[in-house]
């Protein structure tokens, strides 16, 4: 569908009326069209958002978490990097942007969840760095999301819930400033425009830039606005309308050259980042990433009755995404380093489009009473996405000493004629029932039948010559995703749960993103194109207990297996790509949210993960761990009012070692990466002047750790140095 068409369906849709429920009062949001509120306090929230997962969070049969809105204010939000680091089990990949493309890219429980982040119940698949100035919380829900959002990996998803208008007026702003050049400010307005109509409107907005703390040359800078126009507020009939707008304009930081080559071996820099200054910068200063990010959203629900509610949601989404962004490499069959090693930044560009035309709409229905009640949600999604690169073909730039880097100006490449075009048209229908019984059961059941059609284009502009580039394939998925949990609650505020669920991933948005999208990749062939989906299931033992004053404690055991993983095929007559792998993790996770005292909260967590590549065609990956995974990792966040104005805490986060660049091929020349473990201590204080005004100081890595905090198989990206922040809260 062209952004012409979605234009037109859109003004269309707003023509006819349909819309969207909106969140009743600030620290709640709308759980379904017209039903009960979410109650979110301090560092707990009551339960997650979506309709489909009805249950409170101490019923909820997975790992699920809610980073709360005063959990990122004391922490001093900034991106979503900054918001998942406070859960365990997410690790962050140093992409090169070429393929598949920037953006935030992570990993949840050691599967890629670059794909699985959601706004408001509805796919947010843009290319783009996620900024949370209008979000009023992040919602983690850890295992299989086929079920609920169709295709996708089995570790988990991850759901933005942004800030809707209230019937009460509020404005609050932030204006923070801080080292590293850094300057951010923030708006929120809530205006009642006609109480007795339930119309309300309110607009977020940010302005930001910093340098990158302890590192050269990089810098961040954006600004964003999102209003939303709310009708019905409090009524059976709800409205909103939204226009989300993003604009980032960096010099990108792409890191720090690994030691990928067998010919450092026995160097003692084989494996690892170059033992190079943390400042080092090895980009060029024609470096540049901007992206620009439209979201238009509708949504309108309507509850006929206690019983039964039904809602519509309709999103157009565009990013445009263009860079040059340049990976640091060594020059030459690098043996040992030495004062004249020299290294050069391979720069990867990108000129893409992605867009995105989704609806769905939802059924809701309530049955029974509270000694056997059942909780249906019955849906059907459309949604059609499209990404499209017009390609630069990757090209080295001016060469610089490895230890001493010049910021030099690198020549202009121009665009080579070709663009990588993918097409993904989804159809999806789904069924979920929670099923309460009386006062100890409870079993939740979900099944999800997806059709996904994907078609790949290598066009070749007229004028142009790209032999063996023209491409046009198409293929057609069809697959049930399902998952099942019973839960056993020995006392009202505890329970036991055992869970099941599968996911799916078409090579739509695996392979073919890669093969099809890469600057200097061959185009994709039918043998890598008509491979079925990648399947996987999870099973999960856990508990869960809520304490006096709101404190909830949780434990997960869980095994997530991908049963038919990608390999080369190596037998007479295979196609290139067969599905003959296995990869397995089982892990642990602890989690404690609340209030231990009055006054005092904490939000903390651990993970432990065991990975491990069970088969393959590539000899060498069996019995390896899987990428990016380490094997323990934690997080505690706490804050003590110490008199009724001044309330100080900090943190500290842990991750352990991490390995990269598991060989992928049978010829695979490079070796596996690791990053050391990491320990990084914050510290905030905040001091209320009045009851509406707030002074609050941030200090990030207390200690000053070099460490790194994205790994690839090229580059690893060191975590910001020692920085500080100083913030003038204002709240009416």
């Amino acid at each position: 569908m062209t952004s012409v068409s979605v234009r037109m369906a859109l003004i269309a849709a707003v023509s006819s009326g349909l819309a969207a429920p909106a969140a009743a009062a600030e620290g709640t949001a709308e759980n379904a069209p017209g039903g009960d509120d979410i109650v979110v306090t301090g560092y707990v929230a009551e339960g997650l958002s979506d309709p489909r997962t009805p249950l409170p969070l101490v019923d909820t049969p997975n790992n699920a978490t809610v980073v709360t809105d005063q959990l990122l204010a004391e922490q001093g939000r900034r991106t979503l990097r900054d918001a998942l680091r406070n859960i365990t089990g997410i690790s962050f990949q140093a992409g090169e942007g070429n393929p598949p493309g920037g953006g935030d890219s992570f990993s949840i429980r050691g599967f890629a969840g670059r794909d699985d982040v959601y706004v408001d119940g509805l796919r947010d698949p843009g290319n783009y760095f996620r900024d949370p100035f209008n979000a009023d919380r992040f919602e983690v829900t850890k295992g299989p999301a086929s079920a609920i959002a169709g295709r996708g990996n089995i570790g988990g998803s991850l759901n933005i819930v942004s800030r809707q208008p209230l019937l009460e007026n509020r404005y609050g702003a932030e204006l923070s400033a801080g080292t590293d050049k850094y300057f951010r400010g923030t708006v929120d307005g809530n205006f009642v425009l006609d109480e007795a109509n339930g119309v309300a409107l309110r607009i977020n907005a940010v302005a930001h830039r910093n340098d990158e703390p302890g590192r050269d040359r990089a810098k961040s800078e954006r600004w964003g606005v999102n209003p939303v126009l709310g009708f019905g507020l409090g009524g059976d009939t709800q409205v909103t309308i939204g226009y989300f707008f993003l604009r980032q304009d960096d010099l990108p930081d792409m890191g720090i050259p690994n030691g990928r080559n067998r010919s450092l071996a026995g160097s003692g820099f084989e494996g690892v980042a170059a033992p190079v200054r943390r400042r080092n910068y090895y980009g060029y200063s024609t470096d540049y990433r901007n992206v620009e990010t439209h979201i238009a959203s509708l949504i309108v629900s309507h509850r006929f009755n206690d019983s039964v509610a039904i809602s519509n949601k309709l999103r157009w989404a565009q990013t445009d995404y263009a860079q040059s962004a340049s990976s640091p490499r060594f020059v030459g069959n690098v043996t040992t380093l030495g004062p004249t090693t020299e290294a050069v930044g391979n720069r990867k560009f990108r000129d893409q489009r992605d867009e995105l035309f989704v609806n769905q709409t939802q059924l809701e229905l309530t049955l029974g009473g509270d000694s056997f009640r059942h909780n249906i949600v019955v849906g059907f999604e459309y949604a059609d996405e499209l990404t499209s690169n017009r390609r630069q073909l990757d090209a080295d730039g001016p060469r610089f000493n490895l230890f001493n880097p010049t910021f030099l100006a690198a020549t202009p490449v121009a665009f080579n004629g070709t663009t990588a075009r993918i097409d993904m048209d989804t159809k999806s229908l789904y069924l979920f029932d929670t099923v309460e019984i009386g006062d100890r059961f409870r079993i939740v059941g979900g099944l999800r039948h997806d059709w996904v059609d994907t078609r790949v284009r290598g066009i070749v502009d007229s004028g142009f010559t790209a032999p063996g580039f023209a491409t046009d394939l198409s293929r057609r998925d069809s697959e049930f995703s399902g998952n099942a949990a019973l839960v056993f609650k020995p006392s009202a505020n505890s329970s036991i749960y055992f869970g099941w669920g599968t996911a799916f991933e078409p090579s739509g948005r695996a392979e073919v993103v890669q093969l099809a999208g890469g600057n200097n990749n061959a185009p994709v062939t039918a043998a890598n194109f008509n491979v079925k989906p990648e399947r996987s299931r999870s099973y999960e033992l856990g508990g869960k207990l809520e304490l006096q004053g709101g404190l909830l404690l949780s434990a997960a055991l869980f095994e997530i297996t991908k049963t038919n993983a990608r390999t080369p095929g190596v037998n007479p007559g295979d196609p290139a790509v067969v599905l003959d792998g296995r990869q397995r993790i089982r892990g642990i996770e602890l989690q404690a949210a609340g209030e231990i005292l009055p006054g005092w909260d904490i939000f903390a967590g651990y993970t432990h993960l065991d990975g491990e590549v069970r088969a393959s065609n590539i000899p060498v990956q069996v019995g390896l761990p899987l990428d990016n995974t380490p094997p323990h990792s934690a997080t505690l966040w706490t804050s003590f009012a110490v008199t009724p104005a001044l309330r100080i805490g900090g943190g500290v986060q842990y991750n352990g070692k991490r390995r990269s660049d598991i060989p992928t091929s049978l010829t695979s020349g490079n070796i596996t990466i690791t990053a050391p473990a990491y320990t990084v201590i914050d510290a905030f204080a905040e001091y209320s002047l009045t009851n509406n005004v707030k002074l609050r100081a941030n200090v990030y890595n207390i200690g000053d750790k070099y460490y790194f905090q994205s790994l690839g198989s090229g580059q690893s990206i060191p975590g910001p140095g020692r920085s500080g922040v100083l913030t003038l809260a204002l709240d009416f």
